[in-house]
This record gives structure tokens, C-alpha cells and sequence, in this order.
């Protein structure tokens, strides 16, 4: 886990200053769930997609596959089964109406998901605990240390997961048949990995506070230091960050999808904002050649 952190720091938004990069990944996230436009909702997808392939390569990017189609799917089953609203009747269930409109309303919700889940997980690769602790330890020490540990333990439950399901199966009680005993030694195995998590947990805050961490104002050393790298990134971010805002919360073209799909207003001005849009999602991509980025 070390050496991985170690060499996402010498690479795409680990070279940048964590305060830049952080502001950055912030703001793609709020882009991408401020809109519900499926266009914009789809250029930061896209974007997502790539900068995650640059930094795992295409093949373990293939292993997120499967869970953003979940996610669609289960949002757009979902929200045709809640809402109701719509002209474009489907069919029936107790009366309810099955719409066509609630189908594209979720599905469109879904890839917002699938899009910020894919951020996500760029923000809990990219700014590292030791990022985090400089970056909030000298005015909110507290809140560093509960992100810190929360990025932390997102990808630790899964490596506990599997470790605690391999030691079952070597004691034998890997149960493979039935539904029911499956499900039931999964929450067993669950329950443990829980117990086991929370135990460090607690470990973690009585280390940190026996060492008088947020006790009082601390000094800081870091090797974190503004290069002109990041002053150009932050000119970037910022003259893209714009346009993208404007597109995204105050252009005057909107989607509508009940009680029928559809689109109003200046369709050109749209696209022409949506290029600045797209830029701003491939930045990192981009300035990996601007900047000599590897």
C-alpha cells in the first residue's frame, strides 16, 4: 500500500500540491452532481474513465466494469418503480404506471453515480492520508484525521474481507451450497471484519491522542511546496472551472424529463460551453503532456 502511494505520488495529480489537486477533484465532483444533463453527465464520465486507466491501466479499470452497470441498472429499475410520472406508458404493475420518462430519468441518475464513484475513488488514490494530515492538521487536526481514516478504510475493508473469507475457508467453514448458508455465513464474515475495523479504529485515536494530536496549535514541516507547475495547473483549473460552472448550473439550456423527455434553449451556446467542460475533466490527462506529467 505504501510503495502504491509512493508511486501515484510520482505520477498525474500526485505532483501537483495536494491543496490544488484536492480543489480540483472537489470540483469535478460537485460539476458532476450538480447537473442532470446526460451529456455533461457522460463528458464526466468519460473523463473519470480515462484518468482511471492512466493511473491502474485498462485492465483493472475493466474490473469497475461491472459495478457501474449495477449502479445504473439498479437506479433505473429503482426509480421506475417510485415514480410514476411520465406519458410514455411501458406497462403496468398494481396499477402503477411503468414509464419510459422515469427509465431515462434514472438511468441518467445512475451514470451521475457511476461518475462520481469514479472520482471518488481518483480523490482516495490521489490524496493519501500524509496529504490530508498536511493539509488539515494545523487548523482542523480532528476532521484530517476522520477523512484520513475514512479514504483509509474504504479499500482496507475489502483486503479484511477477503482475508477473513480465505481464513474461514481454511477452516472449513466456506459453506458453497444454499442460498441461505451462503448469506448467512457472509454476514458472520462481515461481522467480523466490522469488530476487527473498529477495534483499530479505537487503537488509531488513542495512539494519536496519546501523542497529543489536536491538542493546541502544532507546528508543521512538509515538503509540500507551490512550484510553478501548480501555479500554471491552477491557472488551468481556474479558466476551465468557469465556463464548466456556467454550463453546468447557469446556462440557460435545460433538460426536462417529465412529463415528457426533452430540451430547451440555445443548443450551440451548450456545446460551446461543453467543450470547456470536457476540458476541465481531462485535465489531468491533458497536462500529463503539458506539463511532462508521466
Amino acid at each position: 500500500m505504501v510503495l502504491r502511494n509512493k508511486l501515484l505520488d510520482n505520477r498525474g495529480l500526485g505532483l501537483i500540491h495536494p491543496w490544488f489537486a484536492f480543489i480540483y477533484l472537489v470540483m469535478a465532483l460537485v460539476l458532476t452532481m450538480c447537473s442532470v444533463n446526460p451529456l455533461l453527465i457522460l463528458l464526466s464520465l468519460f473523463g473519470a474513465s480515462l484518468y482511471e486507466i492512466h493511473l491502474q491501466g485498462g485492465k483493472k479499470y475493466l474490473r469497475y466494469i461491472p459495478w457501474l452497470l449495477l449502479i445504473i441498472v439498479i437506479t433505473t429499475i429503482g426509480n421506475m418503480l417510485i415514480s410514476h410520472n411520465g406519458m410514455h406508458v411501458l406497462f403496468l404493475i398494481n396499477d402503477n404506471r411503468i414509464t419510459v420518462e422515469a427509465g431515462m430519468y434514472g438511468a441518467v441518475f445512475g451514470l451521475m453515480f457511476a461518475a462520481a464513484f469514479l472520482w471518488c475513488d481518483i480523490m482516495q488514490r490521489i490524496i493519501t492520508g500524509e496529504k490530508l494530515t498536511f493539509m488539515f492538521g494545523s487548523f482542523a487536526p480532528s476532521l484530517g484525521l476522520v477523512i484520513a481514516m475514512t479514504l483509509h478504510y474504504i479499500p482496507m475493508l475489502r483486503r479484511r474481507m477477503n482475508t477473513v473469507h480465505n481464513a474461514q475457508a481454511g477452516m472449513g467453514r466456506n459453506v458453497t451450497k444454499g442460498p441461505f448458508k451462503r448469506a448467512r455465513q457472509w454476514g458472520k464474515e462481515f461481522s467480523i471484519v466490522i469488530s476487527w475495523t473498529l477495534e483499530n479504529a479505537i487503537d488509531t485515536s488513542q495512539t494519536m491522542t496519546a501523542m497529543g494530536y489536536g491538542v493546541g496549535r502544532r507546528s508543521n514541516c512538509s515538503n509540500y511546496r507551490i512550484k510553478t507547475s501548480d501555479a500554471i495547473f491552477l491557472i488551468i483549473i481556474v479558466g476551465l472551472l468557469v465556463p464548466a460552472f456556467i454550463v453546468t448550473v447557469f446556462s440557460g439550456y435545460k433538460v426536462y424529463y417529465y412529463p415528457t423527455f426533452g430540451m430547451m434553449g440555445d443548443i450551440y451556446e451548450m456545446l460551446i460551453l461543453s467543450i470547456f467542460y470536457l476540458a476541465y475533466m481531462l485535465v489531468p490527462v491533458l497536462a500529463s503532456r503539458i506539463l511532462g506529467w508521466k
